[in-house]
């Protein structure tokens, strides 16, 4: 053997047990960074899997796990970069496209996340995750449809997984169907042992049909469950079923009469505003369904008056612009609020004022009138009955 051969040899023997010598080296790295990530060690573990990764930079398990330790330290940028290294050394991975989906969300980026779970659910059409994922995104951006059809896609996957019937439920009371809600929510739980998300749904949606016993009956279940999660939830849910809520206008007792629609000319209103340059002081009346706080109602800047820009308060003018001349405006805030704790009703006062011309124009029906204050009992209004307008006629 000649010495060119030898050195070749001796190069490359040197060179595997090199090799050798840096899987190994990144594999105990990686087995450290797992003891500091059981013991909450956060900063230490990263340590060990950025070691890992200089030894090993094509590492899956070291980005994978780097990206999850960052997560868990609500590092969301650094999470994404991790994950995005992964998806580089393993762009099949459907998993890989969950983990950055993930990061996304966590980061409040919901439309990247969304983007990055459509392309995990193609990748493997058979797993729920993505799906379940993007159903959840949608409900909570009251895309509402296609949350449907991705909670579908989750009980056709797996039948007897609970999650998908939960989400239709969730869905349902967001809609209002309470039947629907139950229906399914019970589905979940037949499915899931102490599901915790689905006994609030119930309750929810048995808060939704007036069946308040039954909802109590499902903030019992999660009390007595006692995690942090059903505590929380069944502190939730109690806080909804004894909110304070508007339950409406009333008309006949209020000198603005908020049925009238688009197009409504002032001086038909009232006589006082035929001449040009004139205002005019309306009262609207509202009934509340508990006591409420007197100081908190009676405060001006807990209330507002805006015009309707859609759902269930409707389109102001049906969505048609005025000629700014001819448009009315009104006030923010009323002018003043006198409530009486009696019959628990507020009445607000405020100011029209008619144009140059007298041919002022509004929509009392899309006059949207908000509450933001407490009760007696310093509740917070209920989200869902806070606000109302003439066409929705219930507060929404």
């Amino acid at each position: 053997m000649d010495f060119t051969t030898s050195s070749n040899n001796l190069f490359a023997a040197l060179s595997t047990d090199q090799s050798q010598l840096r899987a190994s080296v990144a594999q105990y790295s990686l087995s450290t960074a797992g003891t500091f990530l059981q013991a909450g060690k956060y900063p230490e573990a990263i340590g060990q899997l950025k070691k890992a990764l200089s030894m090993d930079p094509s590492s899956t398990d070291a980005y994978n796990n780097l990206g999850n330790t960052y997560l868990a330290m609500n590092n969301t940028k650094d999470a994404v970069v991790a994950y995005k290294n992964l998806i580089r050394l393993n762009p099949t991975s459907a998993d890989a496209y969950n983990s950055l989906g993930n990061a996304y969300m966590q980061a409040g980026n919901n439309a990247e996340a969304e983007k990055q779970y459509k392309i995990s659910a193609k990748m493997d059409p058979s797993s729920t995750y993505a799906p379940y994922a993007l159903g959840n995104i949608y409900a909570q951006n009251n895309r509402l449809g296609e949350a449907e059809v991705q909670f579908t896609k989750v009980t056709k996957i797996a039948p007897q997984d609970g999650h998908g019937y939960y989400g239709l439920a969730m869905v349902d009371n967001k809609l209002g169907k309470y039947d629907d809600a139950v229906t399914l929510a019970n589905k979940a739980l037949s499915l899931k042992k102490d599901f915790e998300e689905a006994h609030f749904e119930l309750g929810n949606a048995y808060k939704g049909l007036g069946e308040n016993d039954k909802a109590q009956e499902q903030v019992d279940i999660l009390t007595n469950l006692n995690t942090s999660n059903s505590t929380t939830l069944a502190g939730d849910l109690k806080q909804a079923l004894f909110a304070p809520k508007i339950i409406s206008s009333l008309p006949d007792v209020s000198s603005f009469k908020n049925l009238k629609g688009p197009d409504t000319l002032l001086k038909s209103l009232d006589a006082a505003l035929f001449l040009p340059n004139t205002s005019k002081d309306f009262s609207m009346v509202f009934q509340f369904n508990t006591e409420m706080d007197s100081s908190s109602i009676m405060n001006v800047a807990n209330w507002s008056i805006a015009k309707a820009s859609g759902g269930e308060a409707g389109l102001y003018n049906n969505g048609v612009n005025l000629n700014s001349d001819i448009e009315t405006s009104v006030a923010r805030n009323p002018k003043r609020v006198v409530y009486n704790p009696t019959n628990m009703q507020a009445t607000l006062t405020f100011t029209i004022s008619q144009n140059a011309f007298a041919t002022g124009k509004i929509d009392p029906s899309h006059l949207v009138f908000q509450f933001s204050g407490t009760d007696a009992n310093g509740n917070k209004m209920d989200p869902a009955a806070d606000q109302v307008d003439g066409a929705a006629g219930l507060a929404f």
